[in-house]
Protein backbone atom coordinates (compact mmCIF):
# COMPACT_ATOMS: atom_id res chain seq x y z
CA UNK A 1 0.00 0.00 0.00
CA UNK A 2 1.07 3.73 -1.02
CA UNK A 3 1.93 5.69 2.12
CA UNK A 4 -0.30 8.66 2.58
CA UNK A 5 2.33 11.08 2.99
CA UNK A 6 3.07 14.19 0.63
CA UNK A 7 6.08 14.68 -1.20
CA UNK A 8 8.87 16.73 0.30
CA UNK A 9 12.07 17.20 1.80
CA UNK A 10 12.49 13.73 2.94
CA UNK A 11 12.55 12.39 -0.58
CA UNK A 12 16.02 13.47 -1.11
CA UNK A 13 17.21 12.79 2.31
CA UNK A 14 19.98 11.41 2.10
CA UNK A 15 19.23 10.34 -1.15
CA UNK A 16 16.51 10.71 -3.70
CA UNK A 17 14.25 8.63 -3.55
CA UNK A 18 13.91 6.45 -7.28
CA UNK A 19 9.86 6.76 -6.49
CA UNK A 20 10.03 10.64 -6.79
CA UNK A 21 8.38 11.00 -10.36
CA UNK A 22 5.93 8.38 -9.42
CA UNK A 23 4.73 9.96 -6.85
CA UNK A 24 4.82 13.37 -8.19
CA UNK A 25 3.10 11.82 -11.34
CA UNK A 26 -0.48 14.16 -11.22
CA UNK A 27 1.51 17.30 -9.14
CA UNK A 28 1.73 20.43 -11.37
CA UNK A 29 4.33 22.40 -10.60
CA UNK A 30 5.13 26.07 -10.92
CA UNK A 31 6.98 27.75 -13.68
CA UNK A 32 9.22 29.09 -10.84
CA UNK A 33 9.28 26.69 -8.18
CA UNK A 34 10.72 27.96 -5.01
CA UNK A 35 14.10 25.85 -6.15
CA UNK A 36 14.63 28.52 -8.36
CA UNK A 37 15.40 30.97 -5.15
CA UNK A 38 19.57 30.60 -5.21
CA UNK A 39 20.54 29.95 -1.43
CA UNK A 40 16.84 30.51 -0.67
CA UNK A 41 17.08 27.71 3.23
CA UNK A 42 15.21 25.04 3.59
CA UNK A 43 13.45 26.57 6.50
CA UNK A 44 11.99 29.38 4.55
CA UNK A 45 10.97 27.02 1.78
CA UNK A 46 9.07 24.94 4.55
CA UNK A 47 7.77 27.88 5.72
CA UNK A 48 6.49 29.54 2.32
CA UNK A 49 4.87 26.47 0.91
CA UNK A 50 2.85 25.65 4.57
CA UNK A 51 1.53 29.10 3.51
CA UNK A 52 0.25 27.62 0.38
CA UNK A 53 3.57 29.26 -1.80
CA UNK A 54 4.92 27.27 -4.66
CA UNK A 55 6.28 29.76 -6.88
CA UNK A 56 8.92 31.81 -5.81
CA UNK A 57 6.57 34.72 -7.67
CA UNK A 58 4.91 35.11 -4.40
CA UNK A 59 7.59 34.81 -1.99
CA UNK A 60 7.05 37.96 0.00
CA UNK A 61 10.61 40.25 -0.08
CA UNK A 62 11.01 40.38 3.87
CA UNK A 63 12.05 36.28 3.28
CA UNK A 64 14.49 37.31 0.32
CA UNK A 65 18.06 38.50 0.76
CA UNK A 66 19.60 41.03 -1.95
CA UNK A 67 20.42 37.96 -4.84
CA UNK A 68 16.93 36.58 -4.14
CA UNK A 69 15.06 39.53 -4.81
CA UNK A 70 16.88 40.12 -7.92
CA UNK A 71 16.16 36.89 -9.33
CA UNK A 72 12.17 37.26 -8.00
CA UNK A 73 12.14 40.91 -9.57
CA UNK A 74 13.45 39.95 -13.07
CA UNK A 75 11.12 36.82 -12.73
CA UNK A 76 8.31 38.90 -12.21
CA UNK A 77 9.09 41.38 -14.88
CA UNK A 78 10.74 38.66 -17.44
CA UNK A 79 13.62 41.38 -17.70
CA UNK A 80 17.20 40.56 -18.13
CA UNK A 81 19.50 41.98 -15.17
CA UNK A 82 23.23 42.82 -16.95
CA UNK A 83 25.56 45.62 -14.87
CA UNK A 84 27.50 46.21 -18.13
CA UNK A 85 29.77 48.68 -16.28
CA UNK A 86 30.31 46.67 -12.80
CA UNK A 87 31.19 43.42 -15.21
CA UNK A 88 33.53 45.18 -17.50
CA UNK A 89 35.38 47.14 -14.73
CA UNK A 90 35.84 43.46 -13.32
CA UNK A 91 37.73 42.53 -16.66
CA UNK A 92 39.59 44.93 -16.95
CA UNK A 93 42.60 44.57 -15.30
CA UNK A 94 43.21 41.72 -17.43
CA UNK A 95 45.18 41.60 -20.88
CA UNK A 96 46.23 39.74 -23.78
CA UNK A 97 46.42 36.75 -24.62
CA UNK A 98 43.76 35.50 -23.28
CA UNK A 99 43.24 31.67 -22.04
CA UNK A 100 40.18 30.23 -21.85
CA UNK A 101 40.34 26.47 -20.52
CA UNK A 102 38.17 23.48 -19.37
CA UNK A 103 39.22 20.65 -18.33
CA UNK A 104 37.18 16.85 -18.33
CA UNK A 105 37.51 14.02 -15.34
CA UNK A 106 36.39 10.83 -14.83
CA UNK A 107 35.80 8.69 -11.47
CA UNK A 108 36.37 5.21 -11.05
CA UNK A 109 34.88 3.41 -8.11
CA UNK A 110 37.49 0.36 -8.56
CA UNK A 111 40.74 2.46 -8.98
CA UNK A 112 41.94 1.78 -12.60
CA UNK A 113 45.34 2.87 -12.26
CA UNK A 114 48.17 2.35 -10.10
CA UNK A 115 48.45 4.93 -7.33
CA UNK A 116 45.13 6.04 -7.66
CA UNK A 117 42.23 6.35 -5.11
CA UNK A 118 38.52 5.47 -5.50
CA UNK A 119 36.27 8.04 -7.09
CA UNK A 120 39.51 9.99 -7.41
CA UNK A 121 38.68 12.69 -10.64
CA UNK A 122 41.15 11.67 -13.37
CA UNK A 123 41.66 14.76 -16.07
CA UNK A 124 41.39 13.07 -18.98
CA UNK A 125 40.59 16.16 -21.33
CA UNK A 126 40.87 19.69 -22.05
CA UNK A 127 40.48 22.22 -24.33
CA UNK A 128 42.24 25.62 -24.91
CA UNK A 129 40.96 28.86 -26.60
CA UNK A 130 43.58 31.44 -26.73
CA UNK A 131 42.30 35.32 -28.21
CA UNK A 132 44.61 37.86 -29.31
CA UNK A 133 43.96 41.88 -28.78
CA UNK A 134 42.90 41.47 -32.56
CA UNK A 135 40.09 39.18 -31.78
CA UNK A 136 41.76 36.15 -33.64
CA UNK A 137 41.22 32.85 -31.74
CA UNK A 138 43.77 29.87 -31.75
CA UNK A 139 42.07 26.28 -30.28
CA UNK A 140 44.37 23.58 -28.88
CA UNK A 141 43.00 20.21 -27.54
CA UNK A 142 44.24 17.06 -25.86
CA UNK A 143 42.28 13.91 -25.26
CA UNK A 144 43.58 10.65 -23.87
CA UNK A 145 41.47 7.59 -25.06
CA UNK A 146 44.16 5.03 -24.73
CA UNK A 147 43.26 3.35 -21.40
CA UNK A 148 46.39 3.90 -19.94
CA UNK A 149 46.79 6.54 -16.78
CA UNK A 150 46.15 10.07 -18.36
CA UNK A 151 47.72 12.22 -15.71
CA UNK A 152 51.31 12.44 -17.08
CA UNK A 153 50.51 13.48 -20.09
CA UNK A 154 47.71 15.91 -19.19
CA UNK A 155 50.05 17.71 -17.44
CA UNK A 156 52.79 17.74 -20.21
CA UNK A 157 50.07 19.13 -22.55
CA UNK A 158 48.44 21.89 -20.52
CA UNK A 159 51.76 23.04 -19.39
CA UNK A 160 52.90 23.52 -22.92
CA UNK A 161 49.31 24.69 -24.27
CA UNK A 162 49.03 27.44 -21.67
CA UNK A 163 52.56 28.74 -22.10
CA UNK A 164 53.38 31.53 -19.67
CA UNK A 165 51.54 34.69 -20.00
CA UNK A 166 48.28 35.86 -20.01
CA UNK A 167 45.65 35.35 -17.72
CA UNK A 168 43.83 31.49 -18.03
CA UNK A 169 39.69 31.73 -17.97
CA UNK A 170 37.75 29.19 -16.41
CA UNK A 171 34.19 29.17 -14.97
CA UNK A 172 34.11 27.64 -11.46
CA UNK A 173 37.99 27.84 -10.68
CA UNK A 174 37.60 25.43 -7.24
CA UNK A 175 37.27 22.77 -10.06
CA UNK A 176 40.29 23.64 -12.43
CA UNK A 177 42.45 24.54 -9.30
CA UNK A 178 41.92 21.41 -7.44
CA UNK A 179 42.58 19.14 -10.59
CA UNK A 180 45.78 21.38 -11.14
CA UNK A 181 46.95 20.79 -7.76
CA UNK A 182 45.76 17.11 -7.13
CA UNK A 183 47.86 16.72 -10.75
CA UNK A 184 51.20 18.04 -8.86
CA UNK A 185 51.22 16.28 -6.07
CA UNK A 186 51.04 13.29 -8.08
CA UNK A 187 53.78 14.74 -10.63
CA UNK A 188 56.23 16.44 -8.66
CA UNK A 189 58.06 16.86 -11.68
CA UNK A 190 55.34 19.21 -13.21
CA UNK A 191 54.62 20.89 -9.64
CA UNK A 192 55.87 24.55 -10.44
CA UNK A 193 55.13 24.43 -13.98
CA UNK A 194 51.08 23.56 -12.68
CA UNK A 195 51.37 25.48 -9.71
CA UNK A 196 52.15 28.86 -12.20
CA UNK A 197 49.34 28.10 -14.17
CA UNK A 198 47.04 27.88 -11.13
CA UNK A 199 48.32 31.22 -10.09
CA UNK A 200 46.94 32.98 -13.42
CA UNK A 201 43.53 31.54 -12.80
CA UNK A 202 40.71 34.02 -13.30
CA UNK A 203 36.81 32.77 -12.44
CA UNK A 204 33.98 34.22 -14.72
CA UNK A 205 31.34 32.16 -12.57
CA UNK A 206 31.88 35.28 -10.06
CA UNK A 207 31.61 38.11 -12.53
CA UNK A 208 28.13 36.19 -13.94
CA UNK A 209 26.63 35.80 -10.19
CA UNK A 210 27.41 39.59 -9.57
CA UNK A 211 26.34 41.36 -12.60
CA UNK A 212 23.86 39.08 -15.07
CA UNK A 213 20.74 36.95 -14.56
CA UNK A 214 17.67 36.36 -17.09
CA UNK A 215 14.80 34.73 -16.00
CA UNK A 216 15.60 31.61 -17.99
CA UNK A 217 18.13 30.69 -15.60
CA UNK A 218 16.11 29.40 -13.18
CA UNK A 219 18.33 30.83 -9.83
CA UNK A 220 21.30 28.86 -12.04
CA UNK A 221 24.84 30.50 -12.98
CA UNK A 222 25.54 27.40 -14.30
CA UNK A 223 27.71 27.51 -17.99
CA UNK A 224 24.69 26.08 -19.13
CA UNK A 225 21.90 28.47 -17.81
CA UNK A 226 23.63 31.22 -18.15
CA UNK A 227 25.09 30.97 -22.03
CA UNK A 228 21.72 30.39 -23.66
CA UNK A 229 20.24 33.67 -22.54
CA UNK A 230 24.16 35.31 -23.15
CA UNK A 231 24.23 34.13 -26.49
CA UNK A 232 21.62 32.46 -28.06
CA UNK A 233 23.02 31.38 -31.08
CA UNK A 234 25.14 28.53 -28.88
CA UNK A 235 23.33 26.10 -27.52
CA UNK A 236 24.60 22.56 -26.50
CA UNK A 237 21.53 21.02 -27.61
CA UNK A 238 22.73 20.98 -31.00
CA UNK A 239 25.61 18.63 -30.34
CA UNK A 240 25.57 14.81 -30.83
CA UNK A 241 25.94 11.98 -27.91
CA UNK A 242 27.82 14.13 -24.83
CA UNK A 243 26.14 17.20 -23.95
CA UNK A 244 27.32 17.86 -20.48
CA UNK A 245 29.88 16.40 -18.04
CA UNK A 246 28.49 13.63 -16.87
CA UNK A 247 27.60 12.36 -20.66
CA UNK A 248 31.74 13.20 -21.08
CA UNK A 249 32.38 10.95 -18.39
CA UNK A 250 30.16 8.26 -19.70
CA UNK A 251 31.33 8.28 -22.79
CA UNK A 252 35.36 8.37 -21.57
CA UNK A 253 34.69 4.87 -20.02
CA UNK A 254 32.97 3.68 -22.93
CA UNK A 255 35.87 4.38 -25.62
CA UNK A 256 38.46 3.24 -22.82
CA UNK A 257 36.68 -0.18 -22.57
CA UNK A 258 38.39 -3.15 -24.62
CA UNK A 259 34.97 -3.97 -26.44
CA UNK A 260 34.22 -1.07 -28.36
CA UNK A 261 34.58 -0.54 -31.68
CA UNK A 262 36.94 1.65 -33.47
CA UNK A 263 34.04 2.90 -35.36
CA UNK A 264 32.14 3.56 -31.63
CA UNK A 265 35.98 4.75 -30.05
CA UNK A 266 36.05 7.14 -33.17
CA UNK A 267 32.43 8.74 -32.67
CA UNK A 268 32.82 9.21 -28.80
CA UNK A 269 36.04 11.16 -29.76
CA UNK A 270 34.41 13.29 -32.08
CA UNK A 271 31.70 13.79 -30.05
CA UNK A 272 34.02 14.68 -26.42
CA UNK A 273 36.33 16.82 -28.54
CA UNK A 274 33.15 19.27 -29.85
CA UNK A 275 31.99 19.30 -26.59
CA UNK A 276 34.60 20.31 -24.28
CA UNK A 277 35.53 22.82 -27.39
CA UNK A 278 32.05 24.44 -26.93
CA UNK A 279 32.66 24.84 -23.21
CA UNK A 280 35.95 27.33 -23.84
CA UNK A 281 34.05 29.23 -26.81
CA UNK A 282 31.29 29.67 -24.32
CA UNK A 283 33.50 31.32 -21.91
CA UNK A 284 35.07 33.11 -25.05
CA UNK A 285 31.75 34.98 -26.13
CA UNK A 286 30.75 35.40 -22.01
CA UNK A 287 33.60 36.88 -21.95
CA UNK A 288 33.40 39.37 -25.06
CA UNK A 289 29.96 40.48 -23.66
CA UNK A 290 30.45 40.86 -19.99
CA UNK A 291 33.89 43.22 -20.80
CA UNK A 292 31.90 44.84 -23.84
CA UNK A 293 34.29 43.76 -26.43
CA UNK A 294 31.56 44.00 -29.47
CA UNK A 295 33.73 45.52 -31.26
CA UNK A 296 35.83 41.93 -31.66
CA UNK A 297 34.95 39.80 -34.49
CA UNK A 298 35.61 36.38 -33.16
CA UNK A 299 34.84 33.06 -35.02
CA UNK A 300 35.61 29.46 -34.19
CA UNK A 301 35.61 27.31 -37.33
CA UNK A 302 33.19 25.03 -35.51
CA UNK A 303 31.09 27.40 -34.60
CA UNK A 304 31.19 29.88 -37.66
CA UNK A 305 27.44 30.63 -37.19
CA UNK A 306 28.23 32.00 -33.96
Amino acid sequence: MEPDVATGPQCSDPFDCGFCNYCNRDKVFPEYPLTSLPRFSQKRKTACEELGIEDLRNVPDDLLGLLQQRVKSHTVSQTEFFDAEGAKAALAPYGFPALFLDFETSTMPVPFWKGTRPYEQMPFQFSLHTLMEDGSLEHAAFLDLTGNDPCASFARALVEACGKDGPIFVYNAKFEKRIISESATRLPEFAEQLESLSSRIVDLLPIAQNFYYHPSQHGSWSIKAVLPAVCPDLSYESLEGVQDGGGAMAGFREAIHPETSPERKFEIEQQLLAYCRLDTFAMVRLWQVFSGRQDLLIRDPQHEGA
